[in-house]
Parts: structure tokens; C-alpha cells; sequence
């Protein structure tokens, strides 16, 4: 890059004037070569003689967003003004409008308010700088880019997504006083509720008098609409017998193989019971987390369960989940994969995430990641099975983050639940389940006076987070979309049978993303909700363009949001 500058005559000038001439043209030169950035690549050319005045770009490039820009003018020995092209402008509040001074000479910055562009291309704009004396003006070119667009891609399908939800509070393990009643579960089931959360997740105890505790509860989020499941943690007594599984001296609950089918009949027996009461399962598991203490099973012993017993139990009309092990680990996860018969028998596979999903710096996470990301395209939709379950996380119970308090805290939930989730979803996940749906570090508060720090019933930031996903992605297949933002994060879905498109995006930067979504059809409804530090499933603005194909968004710096548009 070179300045261009016209000649002037040595002898028309004397040494003190040669002098100052050649320190104005340096520094022409160098504010030149840093500013010019215009794409006609057109240097600056100062006027022949002691007076000029100009840009020292002669062409800029600015986004689309609404604010302050500035540009830089060069002058020497001259009184100058501002004008515009008039007529319609996005340009406003020039400042300043005059300068210069004769036989001085420098630099000036000149500051302008831009309108944010809400057309679909970019727009042009004119400034000019005027020589007072001689009424020459030289032009500066403004381009306003237009918005970034997202784009979906509705015909780039993965896999459907069921649903969101999380544990029924267990009667076995809490107080009467501290269970999940009937308005707290229409706050979190309710169709018009605030959560419209969709899977509900029961224990199978092994007394089976309590059973009864959980059928009110389940049919009424069964009358809500949602799908209810349900997992054994215990074989029972009567079934069990004991091993030493690490060697450490304890003992551990074990179901030895004699007693497989009578442990298959113990499950069947409790979906026919829950049946008799109005109550369809819509799938069982195995066992939970049958690599812990609960109730111990080797890999081989639930591939061979699920061989040998698996479609006994299908036969119910209830489908059948992998064991659910701890950190989805994949040597239970492909006992079942490399057993054909196992596999055969198995509707769900899935897993918990408790070993870690998102820090990918680590090897060890990054590698169970890729792992659990890897089973829809190698195994689930060769074979039409669906994205896996993630069916039990929670975050904030124990150790620094409890003692802390940092689990209170939106950046907490926003950087933990929030973006796993996200990236569960990207990784063919179908269903999200929290634990506890009512803790105080769930969906709701419960009664905890010592961690507790929200009302008891109250929505806690969990449940708003998790409700975005769950009012704006249940029923739908996942499709592609591009951001051109590396701080927003973002998965879009499509409903074939009600004709709508949703996103769910993360803004994990520290600006507003404003954006418009560029969407296949003309669109007839479009809303949008935002959940932020200071509130929760907000309804804000958007705005559709003429042609109806584009719905202009912005999304908050540090904000989980919703779009929906039906064509």
C-alpha cells in the first residue's frame, strides 16, 4: 500500500516550509497505510497547493448494528464543514461539523450515530468534507452491511427428540413433608404451566407396597401429556445375593443368574401393576447405575439379561432401557451393542453423564464424549432406534459448588445445565432428565432451610433452563443450523406436524447477538422467550421481514432463548 500525492516546486518554497510540508506528507503517508481499509483499495490524494482537506479513507465498510462509528480527516491551511447527501440517511449527530484553521494544520475525528440495518442488504450512505474556501468537496462512501443471517436447514435431519424431564421424588428416601404435590407438578407438567417439561422418571422400589405412592403423581403428568418411565435401583431381598465387587472388603447387592427371570416377572409384575391404576409405563430400565452400589451387575451379566429376558418384558408393550450406568460407560453400553440378541431386545439405550460431557480439554471427558456422540450414527439409527437418554445429572450438590454457594448463581446453572444440555443435543441426545425435580438445586425449591434459596414450590433457574428446551423441542427431529457467532450456540428443530421450526441458542458472549433467521417458508407466527440473570422466560421482541422469510432476533449477552415460527 503507497499514498499518492501530487508534485509542488522546490523553489516555490523556502526551508522552513519544505520542512513542514514533508512532516505533513510523512504523516499523511503513515495514517494512510493504517486506516485505509476501503475495498476499492483508492489511496487518498491531497490537493496540490498549501491548502487541503480530505478522508483519509475514501471508502468504509461498517456492520449492521446501530451505534457510534468515526472516520479520521486530514487538513492543512483550510476551514472546512461536513455535509451529508441529503435526503434519507442512517447516518445522525455528526460531530463535529466544522474545523480547521488556516496555516494550521491535522487530524481530526469525526463521530456519527448509525441506524441499526433491519433491511436484508446492505445499504450505502455518502459523507462530504468541503473546503470552506475554494467549496470542493471530497466524498467518504459509507457501506452498512446488513445483519448476520442464520441459517436452518430443515431437509438435514438427525435424530427426534422425545423429551425433558427429571425424578419423581422418591418415597423411600424423603419425608412426606418434602414430596412433589400436585401444584408444583403442574407447574413443571402443565401444558399451560411454566415448564411444560414432558418425561417424568419413577423408582421401581423393591417393597412393593409402595408402589401405590407414585400413581397419583404419574397420572396426573400423564393427563398433562407427558410419556412416565421407570427405573429399579434394587433388586430386592428376596432376589439378591452378595459380592465383594472391588475387593475392598464391603458388600454388594448382586443378582445372582439364577434368579434373572424371577427378577424379569419382579418388573413385569410392576408394569401390570401400574396398568391396573390407569397408569401406562412407557419404557423400563434395566437397573440404574448397575457399576454402583445399588445393585452390582457385571457388563456380560446385563448383556446376558437382556438377551435371555429382554423380550419377555417387551412383550408387555413397554419398551426396555440399557442399564443406566454411572458415567455411561461404554463397557456396559457395548455389552449390549455386541450381543445381537441383546440388542435385538433393546429399545433405549442409556446413560448418565456424571463422569463429565463438556470440559473437552480433559482427554478422559473428551473421550467419553466423543464415545456417547459416536452410538446414533454407528448403531441407534442404523438400526431405527433414536438419539440415546441421558437420564440422570445433577449439579451442585456436594463439595466446592455446595459449600460455595456458586450453585445459586445464574453464571453456575448457565455454564453447567445450560450448556450441557446444549451439547447433548448436538451429540444426538432424545431425552434429558435431571435428578430431583424438586431440591434446592432442581427445577423447584423444596424445603431445604440450609441450602435452600428459593421458596419452597419456586421455579429455580434449572427449571427455566431446562423448560426451554422442553416448551420448544419436545415432539420435533433436530435439524442443521448454522451461527455465524463462535460465542452463540445454538440447535434448531423441526415439528413436521404442526409446521414449526424452534431454536434454542446459548449467547455465552458478553454482547448482544442480533441476527436474522433465514427460514425455507413464508412465516405466519413467530414468538421468542429469553432467560437471563435478571428474568425468566421473558417474552421479547421479534420482527418479520416483508418477503416473510426472515425473522430478525437479538439475543442477550449471557441468555438462553427460544425462537418458534410457524409457517
Amino acid at each position: 500500500m503507497y499514498a499518492r500525492f501530487f508534485p509542488f516546486k522546490k523553489d516555490s518554497l523556502n526551508k522552513k516550509q519544505m520542512n513542514k510540508k514533508i512532516i505533513y506528507l510523512a504523516l499523511l503517508f503513515f495514517v494512510s497505510a493504517i486506516f485505509s481499509c476501503s475495498e476499492s483499495g483508492e489511496e487518498p490524494i491531497v490537493e496540490e497547493g498549501e491548502s487541503s482537506v480530505q478522508f483519509v479513507k475514501t471508502e468504509i465498510s461498517i456492520s449492521g448494528k446501530a451505534g457510534q462509528r468515526s472516520v479520521i480527516l486530514a487538513w492543512e491551511n483550510v476551514e472546512w464543514e461536513i455535509e451529508t447527501s441529503g435526503g434519507e440517511s442512517f447516518i445522525s449527530n455528526i460531530s463535529p461539523l466544522t474545523g480547521g484553521q488556516k496555516g494550521k494544520s491535522g487530524y481530526t475525528t469525526i463521530y456519527f450515530n448509525v441506524s441499526e440495518n433491519i433491511l436484508l442488504d446492505e445499504r450505502l450512505d455518502e459523507l462530504f468534507v468541503v473546503n470552506k474556501a475554494s467549496g470542493k468537496k471530497v466524498k467518504l462512501q459509507i457501506t452498512q452491511e446488513t445483519l448476520p443471517f442464520v441459517t436452518v436447514n430443515a431437509a438435514a435431519k438427525h435424530q427426534e427428540v422425545v423429551g425433558f424431564g427429571g425424578m419423581y421424588n422418591p418415597a423411600i428416601w424423603l419425608s412426606a413433608d418434602n414430596r412433589i404435590d400436585a401444584s408444583e407438578l403442574a407447574t413443571m407438567y402443565a401444558p399451560d404451566g411454566d415448564l411444560q417439561y414432558s418425561i417424568l422418571r419413577l423408582m421401581i422400589y423393591p417393597d412393593k407396597t409402595k408402589w401405590e405412592t407414585d400413581v397419583a403423581g404419574a397420572l396426573q403428568a400423564l393427563e398433562y401429556g407427558a410419556i412416565v418411565f421407570a427405573c429399579p435401583w434394587d433388586c430386592t431381598d428376596a432376589l439378591a445375593d452378595y459380592i465383594d465387587k472391588d475387593g475392598d472388603g464391603d458388600s454388594d447387592k448382586h443378582l445372582p443368574e439364577k434368579n434373572y427371570e424371577a427378577y424379569a416377572d419382579h418388573l413385569i409384575e410392576y408394569i401390570q401393576f401400574m396398568k391396573s391404576k390407569g397408569v401406562d409405563i412407557y419404557s423400563i430400565s434395566v437397573q440404574n447405575e448397575p457399576d454402583m452400589h445399588f445393585t452390582y451387575w457385571t457388563p456380560q451379566e446385563v448383556a446376558n439379561f437382556t438377551a435371555s429376558y429382554g423380550a419377555k418384558i417387551r412383550a408387555t408393550g413397554v419398551k426396555l432401557m440399557t442399564p443406566e450406568a454411572c458415567g455411561f460407560s461404554p463397557d456396559y453400553t457395548n455389552a449390549i451393542l455386541n450381543s445381537a440378541e441383546a440388542f435385538a431386545n433393546t429399545d433405549i439405550v442409556a446413560g448418565h453423564t456424571y463422569q463429565g460431557f463438556t470440559n473437552l480439554s480433559s482427554n478422559y471427558v473428551k473421550g467419553r464424549h466423543d464415545y456417547v456422540e459416536s452410538l446414533y450414527a454407528s448403531h441407534l439409527k442404523p438400526a431405527g432406534k433414536g438419539g440415546w437418554w441421558m437420564t440422570e445429572k445433577l449439579f451442585g450438590s456436594y463439595g466446592y459448588d455446595l459449600e460455595s454457594g456458586d450453585y445459586k448463581t445464574w453464571a453456575y446453572n448457565f455454564d453447567k445445565l445450560g450448556l450441557e444440555m446444549h451439547m447433548c443435543m448436538e451429540a444426538y441426545c432424545s431425552a434429558y432428565l435431571y435428578w430431583y425435580l424438586k431440591r434446592f438445586y432442581g427445577m423447584i425449591g423444596d424445603n431445604n432451610t440450609e441450602h435452600g434459596y428459593v421458596a419452597e414450590g419456586e421455579v429455580m433457574k434449572n427449571g427455566y433452563i431446562m423448560a426451554h428446551y422442553s416448551a420448544y423441542a419436545t415432539g420435533t427431529t433436530r435439524i442443521d443450523i448454522d451461527v455465524p457467532n463462535e460465542n452463540v450456540l445454538a440447535t434448531a428443530y423441526l415439528n413436521e406436524t404442526e409446521n414449526e421450526i424452534s431454536i434454542v441458542a446459548l449467547n455465552r458472549g458478553d454482547s448482544a447477538f442480533e441476527t436474522f433467521v433465514e427460514l425455507p417458508e413464508k412465516v405466519t407466527a413467530h414468538k421468542a422467550v429469553e432467560t437471563t440473570q435478571h428474568y425468566n422466560m421473558k417474552t421479547v421482541e421479534t420482527e418479520l421481514s416483508n418477503e416473510q422469510k426472515h425473522v430478525k432476533i437479538s439475543i442477550s449477552p449471557q441468555s438462553i432463548y427460544s425462537l418458534k415460527v410457524r409457517f
